[in-house]
């Protein structure tokens, strides 16, 4: 080898000591610290925590089968348990009368948008229809020995029990029989009748707002208030509505007979107020008169669904500025059925008081006290309204302008009674229209002309002949009348 290459192995060997010698040194200053560091009592770190189960994974109430289904027969019975009901012919009842089926809806709504996210619409009606069969109830006769309150029902002898019981009208009263065994005077209520009506007509709308309070229509009456208009006579409406709520309708008597569909609204309610009767004249009665004097079940329809019979109750009771006409009914069937109040004219120097329906419900409790005192009359006097002269008086001459035969067959100018009088069916008819004429009435048609006569015959002591003589042939005709121009 030549000398360089024995420098560079030398030089080599000296390397690997010097690093082997450092490596050592080390190791030992390791060592060194390590012997003097204190223990690591240091805990190891957490494991990092679990994320949060989401909002939708939480437990589930008891009606949720799943996250998406809900046991409609658990959350039946679930919520009647905290809200008791009846379902009678697809409406809902609790012990404050009649459920309103949007609330009902937006109820079960909140309650269950704390559990479901999809689909909430959909299952709000599904529950209602199952809450329609599981609180299914046969029909609720009604009850005419109790009216019932806000705070109990009372009886027909007074007696006041203070606890609620399912029906189908409940009044919004809270009664307090303290009111009615003092001195119970509704003052501004009772000083605004007394210048609307006499007294003896008070008397007799006495009668027939108590007469409201029960669900009998054995009174076989509706009632008409009419005058000219500005005397206020619509307020009464206003105190009503306050004190039957929902068991009042609010409508137009003309479509009790001319839409089928809204006598369907007429189930369960007390009562139904026209507020503005329009004067033109009823193109018929048939159906008024049944519900007059309904005591057995009528045909009611609703829109979209099977007609059903149901016993109706409901009360009318009218506000107008003329007397109610009909086109064809001249029948006494239609005219005694009604009672008809005229209105006094109104003080000159009265100041209308803009607050007075605010005034008569702050005496709601007292109004009602007075109409239930107007029910123990009418029941004392089995079902017979205390009738003033002159609201008969205001019936007959309804009944003569309904019909113009009456004061035509009075009229002793144009025509004559005996026994032996005779007179033909066209000869009477025919001074009749000319009676028409001459004032200015519109004359009937001559087979509702003779119908009537026929009908009312014993009322002027006629009879109805076919065997009248008239040029030596026997017509049609009456015996007992003939026309005084004859004679």
């Amino acid at each position: 080898m030549n000398e360089n290459t024995n420098d560079v192995l030398k030089n080599g060997e000296n390397d690997e000591q010097e690093l082997e010698k450092l490596r050592s040194e080390v190791e030992a200053e390791i060592e060194a610290d390590i012997a003097v560091m204190p223990p690591d009592d240091t805990p190891l770190p957490e494991a990092p925590p679990k994320k949060k189960k989401k909002e939708r994974d939480r437990e589930l109430p008891d009606w949720m089968l799943d996250k998406t289904t809900v046991n409609e027969l658990i959350f039946s019975r679930m919520f009647l348990g905290q809200h008791p009901m009846k379902c009678i012919k697809g409406v809902f009842y609790d012990y404050d009368g009649v459920v309103d089926e949007n609330e009902l809806g937006n109820e079960i709504y909140n309650i269950l948008m704390k559990a479901v996210w999809f689909g909430l619409p959909k299952k709000v009606s599904n529950i209602i229809d199952s809450l329609r069969h599981y609180c299914y109830s046969e029909p609720l006769p009604p009850d005419l020995n109790y009216i019932h309150l806000n705070n109990g029902k009372l009886d027909l002898n007074g007696n006041f029990y203070p606890r609620k019981e399912f029906c189908t009208n409940r009044l919004n009263i809270c009664y307090d029989p303290n009111i009615r065994n003092g001195a119970y005077y509704p003052e501004q209520f009772m000083t605004f009748l007394l210048e609307l009506l006499t007294p003896e007509d008070v008397i007799t709308l006495q009668e027939y707002l108590g007469y409201l309070l029960i669900p009998s229509t054995k009174g076989q009456k509706m009632m008409f208030l009419i005058g000219q208009g500005g005397e206020g006579k619509s307020r009464i409406g206003i105190v009503l509505r306050e004190i039957f709520r929902d068991n009042m309708l609010t409508g137009n008597i003309h479509r009790i007979e001319t839409d089928r569909f809204f006598r369907y609204n007429l189930k369960d309610r007390l009562l139904m107020i026209d507020d503005d009767m329009q004067m033109q004249a009823l193109s018929s009665t048939g159906y008024i008169k049944n519900l007059v004097t309904a005591e057995t079940p009528i045909d009611v329809e609703a829109k979209g669904k099977q007609s059903e019979q149901a016993l109706l109750y409901t009360r009318l009771l009218c506000f107008g500025n003329g007397s109610p006409k009909t086109l064809y009914d001249k029948s006494k069937g239609f005219s005694r059925r009604m009672i008809i109040l005229t209105t006094l004219p109104p003080p000159e120097r009265r100041i209308i008081d803009p607050y007075i329906a605010e005034k008569f419900i702050a005496e709601k409790e007292k109004i009602f006290c007075w109409m239930y005192d107007g029910l123990l009359r009418l029941l004392a006097n089995n079902y017979r309204f205390t009738i003033s002269e002159r609201a008969r008086q205001n019936v007959m001459e309804t009944m003569q302008d309904n019909c113009n035969i009456t004061e035509f067959l009075e009229d002793t100018d144009r025509v004559m009674y005996g026994e032996n009088y005779r007179v033909t069916s066209s000869k009477l008819y025919d001074c009749y229209t000319r009676w028409c004429e001459d004032n200015a009435l519109t004359s009937l048609k001559r087979d509702t002309f003779i119908t009537w006569v026929k009908q009312n015959e014993e009322e002027f002591h006629i009879k109805y002949s076919t065997h009248i003589p008239n040029d030596g042939k026997n017509v049609r005709g009456f015996a007992g009348i003939t026309l005084a121009h004859l004679y």
